[in-house]
C-alpha cells in the first residue's frame, strides 16, 4: 500500500457524494482510503456506507465513526489506522480533479520524496473547475531546495493539509491538535516542514478547494481567537517548535499576527484592540521590521494596530 487518504467528514451531505465520485474513479489496489466520520447527522454516513457498498473497490475504503471531536481528531483517528508509506488528507466538502492520484503514486514509486506539494484550484460551482486559475506553492517544479521552498511556504502561509502528502517514516507521531477549533493547521504543518529533507514539487492543479459560507473560515468563534492568541504567544516564546529556524518563526508570528488583527477588526462586539495584543504586535514589528518576504503595509498596521482599529471602529460608526 503507497497511499493512504485520510477523508474526516461532519454534516457535509451537500457535497460529499461528489467527493466520493472523484476518488472513486481514480481508486487503484496501491491506494487506501479512510473515511471518518466525526459523529455526522445528516445522512452523510449513510451516504459513505452506501458508497462503499457500491464501490467497485469496496476493499481499498476504511469507514471509522466517532463521537463529535473535532477534524483534528479525526484526521488524528484516520493518521493511527493509515497503511500506505504516505499520508495525504482530503477535506470532504472538496475534490479530486482528474489525475489526482496516478500523479502522486508516479512520484512517490520514481522518487520516494519526504514531502510531496501539489497545485490546486478555487471554486464554488464545479462546473467552473475547469476555467479556474492554477495556483501553487513554488514556481519550479520536481525537486526543492529545503530551506528556499520552506521560506516561501511561510511566505506564503499556505498550510491547508490536503496541499502535501508526506511519507509517514519521517514523522511516525506526527499529529494534528485536538480541541482547536480554527487553524489547526498552522500549529501542526510547520512540524512536516521541520522534518522533511527531500521535498518534491508536482506543479500540477490536483485538488478542487470548495469556498462556501459554511466553510471553517467563515466561522470563527471568539474561543478560537483566545486559541489562536495561545498558540501565537507559545511561537513567540519559543515554547512551540522551540527548534524552529528563526526567520521561519518570524514569518509566521507575522502573518499570525495580521490574522489575529484582521479577525479583532472583523469582531462587531470587540470596542476596543486589546492592549496586550497592541504591545506585543509593536514589539514583534521592531524585531522584523528589516525582514522581508512581508508586505511595509502590514507591518505598519501591526505597528499601529489599535490606532487602525479604532479608526476603523469610529468611521463605521459615522456612517452608521
Amino acid at each position: 500500500m503507497l497511499l493512504s487518504l485520510v477523508v474526516p467528514f461532519y454534516n457535509v451531505a451537500a457535497y460529499f457524494r461528489q467527493l466520493l465520485v472523484s476518488i472513486e474513479t481514480q481508486l487503484t489496489e496501491q491506494v487506501q482510503v479512510i473515511l471518518v466520520c466525526d459523529g455526522a447527522s445528516d445522512g452523510s454516513l449513510e451516504l459513505a456506507t452506501q458508497h462503499i457498498a457500491a464501490s467497485a473497490r469496496p476493499d481499498a475504503y476504511l469507514l471509522l465513526c466517532q463521537q463529535n471531536a473535532g477534524v483534528s481528531a479525526a484526521r488524528n483517528n484516520g493518521i493511527r489506522h493509515a497503511i500506505g508509506d504516505y499520508i495525504g488528507f482530503i477535506d470532504a466538502d472538496d475534490l479530486l480533479l482528474p489525475g489526482y492520484i496516478q500523479a502522486l503514486l508516479d512520484v512517490i514509486q520514481r522518487h520516494q520524496p519526504d514531502l510531496i506539494e501539489l497545485g490546486y484550484k478555487r471554486f464554488t460551482d464545479a462546473k467552473a473547475l475547469t476555467q479556474a486559475k492554477a495556483r501553487y506553492l513554488h514556481r519550479s517544479a520536481g525537486w526543492l531546495t529545503k530551506n528556499k521552498a520552506v521560506t516561501e511556504v511561510f511566505q506564503l502561509n499556505q498550510w491547508f493539509p490536503w496541499l502535501r502528502l508526506y511519507r509517514k517514516e519521517i514523522a511516525m507521531d506526527f499529529q494534528f491538535p485536538e480541541g482547536i477549533g480554527f487553524c489547526e493547521d498552522v500549529m501542526a504543518m510547520p512540524a512536516l516542514y521541520m522534518a522533511a529533507e527531500r521535498l518534491y514539487h508536482l506543479r500540477l492543479p490536483l485538488y478542487g478547494y470548495r469556498e462556501h459560507q459554511a466553510s471553517a473560515s467563515f466561522n470563527v468563534k471568539a474561543e478560537h481567537q483566545q486559541q489562536l492568541q495561545n498558540f501565537f504567544a507559545k511561537l513567540q516564546q519559543h515554547q512551540a517548535y522551540p527548534a524552529l529556524h528563526p526567520k521561519w518563526r518570524q514569518l509566521l508570528l507575522l502573518h499570525l499576527a495580521y490574522l489575529l488583527y484582521k479577525l479583532q477588526l472583523d469582531n462587531k462586539n470587540q470596542h476596543n484592540f486589546p492592549s496586550q495584543l497592541a504591545r506585543q504586535f509593536r514589539v514583534l514589528v521592531s524585531q522584523c521590521w528589516w525582514l522581508p518576504y512581508f508586505s511595509l503595509r502590514k507591518k505598519i498596521q501591526l505597528a499601529f494596530a489599535r490606532y487602525f482599529f479604532n479608526k476603523h471602529r469610529r468611521c463605521n460608526s459615522k456612517q452608521r
